[in-house]
């Protein structure tokens, strides 16, 4: 397992996750856009040269992360892959000098919430209807 910073050909790769995993579907234009924003902050995790997770974010702020998409394929869960893209992006913010991460969490996910939790992120308030099939979600802060 490889963790590496995204390239334009994981494109069809990584819509794959979203649809399945948090599903969404977002235009191809909308990778790129991240890709450009903050290049080290969009991470791949490669197993075998096959994209099987990532993690998407933006400096949103001064010192300030925020992750805008985070998930591994299905078949690959529960491998420690979210906890190494976890790890190398919390480090990347650390070296860049970050002070705080937010991010976005669907209210059903619970397993994403306890991981998120695992890493310092609290809940902050609920985002209702925030998702687009209508599912609330709550907004999580870590401060570093």
């Amino acid at each position: 397992m490889q963790i590496r910073t995204f390239i334009p050909n994981d494109i069809p790769a990584v819509a794959s996750i979203v649809r399945e995993a948090l599903r969404e579907n977002y235009p191809t234009s909308l990778y790129l856009d991240i890709h450009k924003w903050w290049r080290e902050g969009f991470l791949i995790a490669d197993l075998d040269g096959r994209p099987v997770g990532f993690l998407a974010a933006v400096v949103s702020a001064e010192a300030q992360a925020r992750v805008l998409m985070f998930a591994v394929a299905a078949g690959f869960r529960d491998r420690g892959i979210g906890t190494q893209l976890m790890n190398t992006f919390l480090a990347t913010c650390a070296n860049r000098g970050m002070h705080r991460v937010e991010l976005e969490v669907r209210r059903s996910n619970l397993g994403g919430i306890k991981f998120y939790q695992r890493y310092g992120f609290d809940i902050g308030f609920v985002l209702p209807s925030f998702y687009t099939d209508g599912e609330d979600g709550y907004k999580m802060f870590k401060t570093m």
